[in-house]
C-alpha cells in the first residue's frame, strides 16, 4: 500500500501547459488534504546563447535588468498562489530547472510533483527535443511525478465546485 500524499509541489513556468497542472495539483491537494506549494525556477541565460534564442520572440524584452526579470517571476508566483482557493506557499529558486526541482523536492520530502508537460512528437522528438524537464523528473525525482499534458480545455470547463481560479491572473504575460 502506498503512503498517503501529504506534500505536493506544483512546478510552474507560467505557460499554458501549466494551467491544467495547476488544476490537478489543487484537486490532489484537496482530495488528500495535502500541503500545496508552488515552485518556479528562474533559469539564468545560458552563456554563449543570445537572449533572442533563449526567450521566445514574443516574450523577448531587450535590455531588461535581470533583477527586474527575477522580481516579475516572484510577483507572478505570488499571484498564482493567491489565485487558489486554499493556502499555497511559494518557492522561488534559480538554476537549471530539472536539477533544482529534484534538489528542492528531495529536501522538502515531497510526496508528489505536479507539472505541465509539452509533448514533442514527430520530427521535434527525432532531433533531440525529448530532453524535457518532465522526463528528467520522471527519471531522477525521489517521489512520484504527475506530468499533465496541456488540453484544449480552458478554466470555464472545470467543475465550479472546485473553486479553480489559478492562472486567471498569473500567465506568461505576467512574467515576460
Amino acid at each position: 500500500m502506498q503512503a498517503p500524499i501529504k506534500k505536493i509541489i506544483l512546478v510552474t513556468d507560467f505557460t499554458d501547459a501549466c494551467i491544467d497542472a495547476s488544476y490537478h495539483a489543487m484537486l490532489q491537494a484537496q482530495t488528500y488534504k495535502a500541503e500545496l506549494k508552488a515552485l518556479y525556477i528562474f533559469e539564468p541565460r545560458v552563456l554563449g546563447i543570445s537572449e533572442e534564442n533563449y526567450l521566445s520572440q514574443e516574450h523577448f524584452i531587450s535590455n531588461e535588468d535581470p533583477a527586474k526579470t527575477r522580481q516579475r517571476g516572484k510577483d507572478a508566483l505570488k499571484e498564482l498562489a493567491d489565485s487558489f482557493d486554499m493556502k499555497v506557499e511559494t518557492i522561488f529558486a534559480e538554476g537549471y530547472a530539472g536539477q533544482e526541482i529534484v534538489r528542492i523536492t528531495s529536501e522538502l520530502k515531497t510526496d508528489l510533483i505536479v507539472l505541465g508537460a509539452q509533448s514533442y512528437t514527430g520530427w521535434n522528438r527525432y532531433i533531440g527535443m525529448s530532453g524535457t524537464v518532465a522526463e528528467y523528473l520522471v527519471k531522477y525525482a525521489t517521489c512520484d511525478v504527475l506530468a499533465i499534458r496541456q488540453s484544449d480545455l480552458d478554466k470555464d470547463h472545470f467543475p465550479p465546485k472546485t473553486g479553480y481560479r489559478a492562472h486567471e491572473k498569473a500567465s506568461a504575460d505576467a512574467l515576460y
